[in-house]
C-alpha cells in the first residue's frame, strides 16, 4: 500500500462521517418542509373565515378592535423579534404602507410576547423597523384564530381581510409590496 493512501478503517470512518452529515442535513430540511406544510394548512384554514373578534393594544397604548375594520379592507402582518425573513420583507412592508390607499388599514401584529423575548429585544426590534402603521402585541387567542399560537415562531404571515371582514389570503413567508397590493386588489 502506499504512503499516501487512506486505510480502509479510516476510509470507512469517512463515509460513515459523511452519511451522518447527510441524514442530520436531510432531517433538517425534512422536517422544516413538514412544518411549512402544517403551518400552511392552518394558515389556509383562516381564510374564507370571519375575522376574529379581538381586543389588542398597539404599542401606543390605543385599542384596536375588529369593529375598526369592519367596512374596510386590511393587512394584518404577523412578525417577531429574531426573524431573519421578517428583517429582509421589513423594506418591502414599509413600501407598502406608503403606497396604501387611505381605506386599507394596515396592522403589524407582534408574537414577541407569546415566544417570551425580553422587552428590551421587542422594542429594538420595533424601533429598527420603523413601520408607520400601528404594532398591535399579539395574545394567545388571537395568534390561534389565525394559524395556532404553538406556531407562532413562524413569521413573517401576512392576512388580507375584505371590507365584510373575511380573511381573503393568507401569505407565509416573505412577501413583497406588490405581491400583498395585488391581493388587496382582489379584495373589495
Amino acid at each position: 500500500m502506499h504512503a499516501d493512501a487512506p486505510r480502509p478503517a479510516a476510509r470507512r470512518r469517512l463515509w460513515y462521517a459523511l452519511a451522518a452529515v447527510a441524514v442530520l442535513v436531510g432531517g433538517y430540511f425534512g422536517v422544516t418542509a413538514w412544518i411549512r406544510r402544517h403551518v400552511d394548512q392552518w394558515i389556509q384554514a383562516a381564510v374564507g373565515q370571519p375575522l376574529p373578534a379581538f381586543r389588542l393594544a398597539d404599542r401606543d397604548g390605543r385599542v384596536w378592535s375588529d369593529a375598526d375594520l369592519r367596512g374596510k379592507r386590511a393587512v394584518l402582518h404577523f412578525f417577531r423579534s429574531r426573524c431573519h425573513s421578517c428583517d429582509l420583507e421589513a423594506p418591502a412592508i414599509r413600501d407598502l404602507e406608503a403606497r396604501l390607499p387611505p381605506d386599507v388599514v394596515c396592522l403589524h401584529v407582534m408574537t414577541d410576547a407569546l415566544l417570551d423575548f425580553p422587552p428590551e429585544l421587542t422594542a429594538a426590534t420595533i424601533a429598527g423597523k420603523a413601520f408607520a402603521r400601528p404594532v398591535l402585541m399579539a395574545d394567545a387567542a388571537f395568534v390561534d384564530a389565525f394559524h395556532q399560537v404553538r406556531w407562532s415562531n413562524v413569521t413573517p404571515v401576512t392576512y388580507v381581510v375584505d371590507t365584510a371582514s373575511v380573511v381573503r389570503f393568507g401569505l407565509r413567508g416573505r412577501q413583497t409590496a406588490d405581491g400583498i397590493a395585488a391581493a388587496l386588489e382582489r379584495v373589495r
